[in-house]
């Protein structure tokens, strides 16, 4: 009889715990932020994901994306990871999803630290995928700079691409000059930053008064008043998911719309940001 109560508990808390994983992996929840920033980045409804990494639950679920194009964005900015480094088969869902993106509005694409070690380390893959994703008419800056044209104004977009060394392990790096590979913002007071590492915040608030990012992943287990626990650099990270500011800058963390390595969320739903930007006052 013990034995039969404890098979059963078993499995009611697998099945419990399954759904709970399907609920964190698979239904995203929107965050909002309101920024105060310079008056030619104002009046803008940005859409924000990062860190897809092929995610079956989003990339083929029509009523997710029919959540994204209700929201009516100016622009779709991506911070990053949408594939994954080493995935082959499940990357060739992501062009799919993104196409789709583009139907919406226009999509700038900031390259992540899965899409720089996918180029190092499988060139030929990369370049077949960036085909792919340009030919959708999406905009994919490697430290670089483009434009768009919203609103009437010409806003610009910084793609910063990191190589793996600047992803370090537990102990802090600087970010030098020579890590921007010749990235220069000319335009900063209408330039939108995509950086996928959220890290080096002081560095990018020197340069951009918006900055979006994504890689934490939220610190996969957030806890009140405490907030994300992990990182991928395996300490206590300082900026896991939300708005931060310095100064005149504002830096947007997205907790990621998928997940990578470590397939489990603790009170940390998968999710997408709507970000509306008025003038600072």
């Amino acid at each position: 009889m013990r034995s039969l109560l404890f098979i059963t508990g078993a499995a009611v808390g697998a099945l419990g715990a399954t759904i709970y994983q399907f609920v964190e992996h698979g239904v995203p929840v929107k965050r909002e932020y309101e920024v105060r920033t310079t008056e030619e980045l104002s009046g803008l409804r940005i859409l924000l994901l990062s860190d897809l990494h092929c995610n079956p639950l989003i990339c083929g679920n029509n009523n997710v994306f029919q959540r994204l194009a209700d929201e009516q964005p100016d622009v779709i900015l991506l911070a990053g990871d949408m594939i994954s480094k080493y995935g082959k088969k499940e990357n060739q869902r992501v062009p799919v999803f993104l196409k789709k993106l583009a139907e919406i509005a226009p999509v700038v694409y900031g390259m992540g630290n899965h899409e720089e070690v996918l180029r190092t380390e499988y060139p030929n893959r990369f370049a077949d995928y960036r085909k792919q994703v340009e030919e959708s008419g999406i905009l994919f800056p490697d430290n670089e700079v483009v434009s768009l044209t919203l609103h009437g104004k010409s806003v610009e977009f910084a793609g910063l691409t990191l190589e793996h060394q600047y992803y370090y392990k537990r102990k802090r790096r600087s970010l030098p000059q020579e890590a921007w590979k010749g990235l220069t913002i000319p335009h900063p007071e209408r330039t939108v930053l995509l950086a996928h590492f959220p890290d080096y915040f002081t560095e990018y608030a020197a340069v951009a008064p918006l900055i979006v990012s994504g890689h934490i992943h939220g610190g996969l287990i957030r806890l009140p008043f405490i907030g994300g626990l992990i990182s991928p650099q395996l300490y206590f990270p300082p900026y896991t998911r939300g708005c931060y500011t310095k100064e005149a800058s504002t830096m947007i963390v997205s907790a990621g719309i998928g997940s990578h390595s470590l397939p489990a969320r603790l009170f940390n739903r998968v999710e997408y940001c709507v970000i509306t930007t008025k003038t600072r006052k």
